[in-house]
Parts: structure tokens; sequence; C-alpha cells
């Protein structure tokens, strides 16, 4: 009966006490609870930060190394600026360049590449080797540009002068000064560039490649002014249809006939199919019998632009009857 209708006082005191320390536990448990969320969310926030270093970091090392390409591709760029100047000055050099003589005549360009290559000179800037008009072949002689000097020396050597190539001796010299009136003349420039008669728009062009079409040189004088509509003419063999190696080229006002002479007076300023040419002003008059690259006669096919002022411009004859226009 005591048990079930009242309370002990002993019994309520120690529930009491029981209580209290339930209490204090589930205090230090909810405070070590809620330590440990602070803990984690410290930890959180930690991770958060380097997360963000990290990614500054990489970040910062990105720009470093986006700076460091740049860098290195502006002086990369630099670089390749001046190869091409570089090696415009070695071609004209005759400290870069020897003589060859002796070659078989059925050999090709890439027959006398090996053969220097195989020797050990094998840094080729070019050759510069002669063909026959009529049968393209070589005519046993030519000039090679290497990159070094010391190239050009060991070629001159007996290692290289004197070796067999297709059962004939080659030999090598030393190269002379290039002269006016050949390829290595025209790729030079220097000359002077004579006074523009008065009137004058057309330019006589000489040291064309044999296979060079009215299309080609169309392509690389169309830079210095508008060219007239079949303005473009190849002197030919009358029989063959063959090239003679030079032609005209007429332009529709005087500025266009100034400036192809004055570039081409420049180092490799004009070139048709990568070979120099000479250019000239012409004063002569076009013959009526010219027949263009199809056998047609020009007068007919373009007779019209003769009456537009034309002037003392046209030329198919050439100064001096042509004498001394050949290719070389």
């Amino acid at each position: 009966n005591e048990l079930a209708g009242g309370d002990d006082p002993k019994v309520t005191e120690e529930a009491a006490a029981l209580s209290g320390e339930d209490d204090d536990d589930n205090d230090d448990g909810s405070a070590n609870n809620n330590e440990n969320k602070d803990s984690e969310i410290q930890k959180e926030e930690a991770a958060a930060n380097n997360d963000d270093n990290c990614e500054e970091g990489e970040e910062k090392k990105k720009r470093k190394r986006k700076r460091n390409r740049k860098k290195k591709t502006d002086t990369t760029d630099a670089g390749n600026a001046n190869e091409p100047e570089a090696d415009a000055a070695k071609l004209t050099s005759v400290e870069h360049t020897v003589f060859i003589e002796g070659l078989p005549f059925t050999s090709s360009e890439e027959q006398i590449r090996s053969f220097f290559t195989d020797l050990g000179c094998s840094d080729i800037l070019q050759l510069r080797l002669p063909v026959w008009q009529d049968s393209g072949r070589l005519r046993g002689f030519g000039h090679v540009v290497f990159a070094s000097s010391e190239t050009r020396t060991r070629a001159l050597s007996s290692e290289v002068n004197g070796k067999e190539l297709g059962g004939r001796y080659i030999t090598v010299k030393e190269a002379n000064a290039p002269r006016a009136g050949t390829t290595i003349g025209a790729a030079l420039g220097g000359r002077p560039v004579r006074e523009q008669p008065t009137g004058c728009k057309t330019v006589f062009v000489r040291n064309l490649p044999y296979t060079a079409t009215e299309e080609d040189i169309l392509e690389s004088f169309r830079v210095c002014g508008k060219i007239l509509d079949g303005g473009v003419r190849i002197a030919r063999n009358h029989s063959t249809g063959q090239s003679k190696g030079f032609g005209y080229v007429e332009y529709k006002n005087e500025e266009g006939a100034l400036a192809s002479v004055q570039k081409a007076a420049k180092p490799f300023g004009l070139q048709v199919q990568g070979r120099p040419v000479f250019v000239d002003y012409d004063e002569g008059a076009m013959k009526n019998s010219f027949r263009g690259g199809d056998g047609k006669l020009w007068a007919k096919e373009h007779g019209d632009l003769r009456s537009e002022g034309r002037g003392r411009a046209g030329g198919m004859r050439g100064r001096g009857g042509m004498r001394g226009r050949g290719r070389y």
C-alpha cells in the first residue's frame, strides 16, 4: 500500500538525483554533439578554403603557364620572322654557295640533293639547276646554296668534290659573284630603276620559266595594279607554241607599271613560279600578227582595247628589235 499510495522520501530524493545526473549527461551529450557539429562545420569550412586555395593556386599556375607560352610563342615568332630574311641573305651570298658541273644530263634534282645529303651536306637551302628548253633535262651544271658556311667548306673538300654520280665525277668549285642578266642577279635586286617614260603602262618581263602560263604571270603581277583583260602576253615559238622565256604585262594605268618595275628591282621582288624575273618599261608597239597561247590573233580578241588610249605602251617588238632579250 505504501508503494502504491505514497512516495518514500528517500526514494524520491534518489530519483531526483538520478534524474539530475541524467539531465547533466544529456546536457553533456548535447554539448558534445554541438562541439562535433561545430568541428565538422570548421572542417568543412577548412576544406572549402583549401579547395578555394587550390583553385586559386591552379588558376595562378594556369595564368603563369599561359604567360610562359605567350612569351615563348612571341620569342619563336620573332625568331621565325627573322629566318626568311636570314635565308634570303644566304641565297645571294657566295659564302654559302658552290658551283657544280659534270652532272649527268639524265639525273633529277632529287638525285642531286641526295648526292650531297649522303656525303654529309644536308642543309641545302636551294638548288639552281638550269635545264634545256626543249627536253627539260639538266644542262650539266648549276649552283647549290647551303645554310652554313661549314657545309659549303665540306662540299668543296675532297670528301665531296670529285665523287661519282651516275657514272660521272662531280666537280665542286667556289661560286663567282652573280652577274646582271642571270636568275640570281634578278634575285639580288638592287639595280637602278630608270625613269618611267611618259604614258607608259606596259612592262617587259624576262627570265620567265618556260612552263609559266598567262595565269601564272597574272597572279604574280596583279599585286602591283589592275591589269587589262588580255594584258599578259607571252612571246612564243610560232611553230611549237613554246614560250621563249619573256613577255609583256599591260596595266590599266601608269602607276601599275611603275610599281611592278620598282618591286622587281628589290631582292626577290617579283617571282613567277618561284623564279625571280627582270622587269623594265616597254615602249615598243605590238605587232598585229601577235597570237595568244590559244593561237588566236590577239587583235581580234582584244582589239577594242587598243582604241582606249593605249598610247606608246604595248610592246611585242621590244626595244632594239629584241636584241639581247633572250632568256640568259
